[in-house]
């Protein structure tokens, strides 16, 4: 019961933060996009942003593997996250970062995409033909 209550607390706090990712996307506040992420990477893995951010696409996957098994919830938002970041480096003109992120993002899905079923399969297939178009 207390893993569920968990899991849907964290869903329910993605979520929203998906939410005003995408708004300050729309709206073009690409420095508030940019400073979600690095709160929403601090709360989803509960470690230091500098950290994630130092760490390639594969040294992510081994972090979030550290128990052997790729907690592929954690991956796949941070993928999540990743791709907002890379849309508002974008923004921001920042094209060389922006691929890193994107690249970073590909990895972790890549990793995720065949241990998950149903709503996020199609969801991790859906990220990554966007980041290869």
């Amino acid at each position: 019961m207390y893993q569920t209550d968990w899991l849907l607390r964290q869903i329910e706090q993605m979520g929203d933060v998906l939410r005003r990712l995408i708004a300050a996307l729309r709206e073009h506040r690409p420095e508030d996009a940019i400073a979600l992420t690095r709160e929403a990477v601090r709360d989803l893995l509960d470690t230091d942003a500098d950290l994630v951010d130092a760490l390639t696409g594969e040294g992510l996957v081994t972090l979030l593997s550290a128990g052997g098994t790729l907690d592929t919830f954690r991956a796949h938002m941070l993928a999540e996250l990743l791709v907002a970041r890379a849309d508002a480096l974008s923004l921001q003109g920042r094209t060389v970062a922006s691929a890193r992120e994107r690249q970073r993002a590909r990895t972790l899905l890549e990793a995720v995409a065949p241990l998950v079923e149903g709503a996020d399969e199609r969801r991790v297939v859906e990220l990554l033909g966007w980041l290869e178009g």
